[in-house]
């Protein structure tokens, strides 16, 4: 087994972050009782060649360009894991945290949580968005201080290619200044 480590994200690393974020939705999302099929999950990562190139300028943004800051966990040279943090005025903002199946429970998340907290500091509330229906990550972010608030409005969801909502729960941990 290779040690898993952990180092802030470089514009290179856009493309296999968005292939874990592909592969961890595919493993997670699909919920038949809200309508999310692995058809759909798939459709939103569509290879569209046309819009590749889009999708790369876009991830290198949210990797590089402030207020945004990103770390991926590796194994070996492979990336396994990423999280990205957003600071903001009112609140700070984990805009994103995937690590793949195979590789989670193995303290990768962790780590990558911890570093996106660090630096965004306490000084402001924390929130971030999860799927309602995803209790691990619930968990999993309880752990770390963060407690639901309350569903996300449906109009401020992301909208799947189909039209179906992934229902989503907001989870704040609060800063000792507001």
């Amino acid at each position: 087994m290779t040690h898993i480590h952990i180092r802030e994200a470089k514009p290179d690393d856009a493309e296999a972050m968005r292939d874990v974020q592909r592969r961890t939705w595919l493993a997670t999302y699909p919920n038949e009782a809200y309508g999310i099929t692995k058809e759909d999950i798939e459709a939103r990562f569509d290879p569209d060649p046309k819009r590749a190139e889009e999708r790369r300028v876009r991830y290198r943004q949210l990797i590089c360009t402030p207020p945004f800051h990103s770390w991926v966990a590796l194994e070996g040279t492979d990336v396994i894991g990423f999280c990205i943090a957003e600071r903001n005025e009112q609140e700070n903002v984990i805009g994103a945290l995937y690590v793949l199946p195979e590789f989670q429970n193995r303290g990768a998340g962790k780590r990558l949580l911890q570093a996106a907290l660090d630096w965004l500091g306490a000084e402001r509330d924390v929130a971030l968005n999860v799927a309602s229906y995803n209790e691990k990550a619930i968990a999993f972010y309880r752990a770390f201080g963060l407690v639901p608030v309350g569903p996300v409005p449906v109009s401020e969801t992301l909208q799947l290619p189909s039209g179906v909502r992934l229902p989503e729960t907001k989870m704040v941990k609060k800063g000792f200044v507001n």
